[in-house]
């Protein structure tokens, strides 16, 4: 009879485990049904790949914006560009490359608030512009989502090759994209992509760090 104990064990144990994973399965498709049903005329989804990864980030200048998914954009590559006075370093962008993906987040937002997207990503200033693109959540699902890349073009750099100073992110923006990959449960292998770049060891301005209440805890 006790011979049995651990075979019994083992079996609540993988229960108990399917049970949870049955749960947190329901929780996810609960939760995108809920913002489906509140994705209207009224809504735009919206696909995250930089520092708006980081829910208290998209909040400052996106208060409406509702997590939705993470996602996959094939055949593009995440790099920097392009030194911003605000994080004090290259900022993030999205590079077509047929050999690379981006993982990123997709919230929704409500479409009146759509110029305050555009207002952070500097459309007016011909910093980035926005475009459509297609991603793929984790159920394979695809979804049509806005994004936006910089204007200026940004050469694929050798393998090996050191990257310039003026596309290198600052400590703070690198770390804020670092905590929002974490905080949307990015795979690991790409969180360890993400902490790979280098970064020219400055933190943001006052302004913005301030607004994320760094330091981070």
């Amino acid at each position: 009879m006790f011979e049995h104990e651990p075979v019994r064990s083992l079996v609540s144990a993988v229960h108990s485990r399917n049970m949870q994973l049955m749960f947190l399965t329901f929780m996810c498709v609960s939760l995108t049904r809920i913002v489906d049903s509140l994705k209207t005329n009224n809504t735009f989804f919206y696909f995250a790949y930089g520092s708006n990864l980081l829910a208290k980030r998209i909040h400052i200048n996106n208060p409406s914006a509702v997590f939705y998914s993470v996602a996959r954009l094939s055949r593009y590559r995440l790099d920097f560009n392009m030194i911003s006075d605000t994080w004090n370093g290259a900022v993030a962008t999205i590079v077509e490359d047929d050999d690379d993906e981006v993982l990123g987040i997709v919230w929704a937002l409500n479409k009146a608030d759509q110029h305050l997207l555009d207002e952070q990503e500097g459309l007016s200033l011909d910093w980035y512009f926005a475009k459509n693109v297609t991603v793929t959540t984790p159920t394979g699902r695809k979804i049509v989502a806005r994004t936006y890349e910089e204007i200026e073009d940004t050469p694929k750099l050798e393998k090996g090759a050191i990257r310039p100073l003026d596309r290198t992110p600052s400590s703070t923006y690198l770390e804020v994209i670092f905590l929002g990959a974490i905080e949307a449960g990015l795979p690991a292998a790409y969180v360890a992509h993400l902490i790979s770049f280098p970064t020219n060891g400055k933190l943001a301005s006052l302004e913005i760090r301030d607004q994320l209440g760094y330091p981070f805890n």
